[in-house]
């Protein structure tokens, strides 16, 4: 696979970008959002991404931090769907209150590949493939932000 960075400024280029990432995902994918609906992760076709990627072997992860884990359930049932079935390959966190400010979004794959958006409100970033010193800054702060957060269980059923 080629290195490549391309930059992106709109709505319908970060969700290819989001898919291009997807695709080059083969062991890890970590994902920081409001809720995962900008993302797109709700639409059929990347929760089936999501779904072979994950169907690819015990040894595949996904890691998710969201600021809003009550609008992910409510929001986004085939994505609830995808984590009861395979609740053993992904866990999911919330951030604290005081790191709700964090306006930026990424969506990272095998410490090489991500998605990149600067800013929540506005749709500029980069898509970054097979550039792993260009991600590591990005992987090791998931790594930080995931340290800070509390663990939480979308689409958990409780009781009996």
């Amino acid at each position: 696979m080629t290195a490549l960075v391309q930059a992106f400024d709109s709505e319908a280029t970060y969700l290819a970008a989001i898919d291009v990432t997807l695709a080059a995902a083969r062991t890890e994918i970590r994902i920081f959002d409001h809720d995962l609906q900008a993302m797109g992760l709700g639409e059929r076709s990347r929760v089936e991404q999501l779904t072979s990627f994950l169907r690819g072997g015990r040894d595949r992860r996904l890691r998710i931090v969201v600021h809003d884990s009550d609008a992910l359930e409510r929001n986004l049932p085939r994505l609830i769907d995808v984590m009861r079935l395979y609740g053993h390959l992904i866990e999911t966190r919330r951030t604290p209150e005081h790191l709700r400010h964090l306006a930026d979004r990424w969506l990272l794959a095998d410490a090489a590949h991500g998605t990149i958006r600067f800013h929540a409100d506005h749709a500029r970033g980069k898509l970054v493939i097979n550039m792993p010193t260009e991600i590591e800054p990005w992987w090791r702060r998931f790594e930080d932000l995931w340290e800070e957060s509390e663990m939480c269980s979308p689409g958990a059923t409780t009781g009996l």
